[in-house]
């Protein structure tokens, strides 16, 4: 088949896609303009495609955009009870082993939520501590008790920035499991579902994408059965009185609150 053809099958071109961002109390409209959008399932060959030489920065920088918006969805269209640190003690784990730590930790939630009969949810983002070598997680869970947790008061053995908080009044909590296991955590829980789930993001950067691909690891990990966005649309749309949120050569994006009536306006829109 010629190349031209399969290419002509393989992308469609001014693609909007409407998405629901939706955790069953907060919701948002999402609408992603795409120059060329690639048709699922359909893959040039390989053999047939022409080598293009690609800048490793360029591929970061775009692995980086993407994990962005993947955990963002994942945090969006979740709920959950707390924003999680967890550190790991080098007397307890390897803290230089991003991928040995993530595959105890998922194994020692499996293991805790069976003795427990609990469904705790995760969503982590390593980041690197200041040595360049060592690790430790940020993120968020459901489904952990407080009943589990303890409450760090005036005088516990804490760093300064956590001291100041709970002198300030602020109440974090110790997670003794975690702690005995792997290291130091604490967690608070969440009062605003939208500005922690884009104060998450900030720790993907082109450093931790760089640092990851070199460990053949991953900017996030999250549990299993988290739920996504749902794309009701996909198609030409008239965006002539949409003003874009975000916007590159490649494509345009729009935040929108959801409301019934916006989003049947905008149904309205695809061509």
């Amino acid at each position: 088949m010629n190349l031209q053809r399969i290419q002509a099958r393989e992308y469609e071109y001014d693609q909007t896609l409407l998405k629901i961002f939706s955790d069953g109390t907060n919701k948002k409209i999402k609408l992603v303009r795409m120059n060329c959008l690639k048709n699922s399932g359909l893959e040039i060959d390989k053999k047939l495609k022409t080598e293009r030489g690609t800048k490793n920065d360029s591929k970061i920088v775009e692995s980086t955009l993407r994990s962005k918006s993947k955990i963002f969805e994942l945090a969006f269209c979740n709920s959950w009870d707390w924003f999680f640190t967890g550190t790991i003690n080098p007397n307890k784990q390897n803290r230089t082993d991003l991928e040995l730590f993530h595959k105890q930790l998922t194994q020692w939630l499996r293991n805790y939520n069976k003795k427990y009969g609990l469904d705790i949810k995760f969503l982590f983002v390593p980041e690197k501590h200041s040595d360049g070598k060592s690790w430790h997680v940020h993120g968020f869970l459901y489904g952990l008790p407080v009943e589990h947790l303890t409450q760090f008061k005036i005088g516990d053995k804490m760093g300064k920035g956590l001291a100041d908080k709970v002198s300030n009044g602020d109440i974090v909590y110790n997670w003794n499991a975690y702690f005995n296991r792997f290291g130091f955590c604490d967690l608070e829980a969440i009062r605003n579902h939208e500005a922690v789930c884009k104060y998450i993001t900030k720790y993907i950067n082109k450093d931790l994408a760089s640092s990851v691909t070199e460990l053949n690891a991953h900017t996030y990990y999250h549990s299993r059965g988290l739920k996504f966005a749902e794309l009701k649309k996909r198609g030409t749309m008239n965006w002539d009185n949409i003003v874009p949120t975000y916007k590159n050569k490649y494509c345009c994006i729009s935040w929108l609150d959801y409301t019934d009536n916006i989003y049947n306006q905008l149904s309205n829109l695809f061509i």
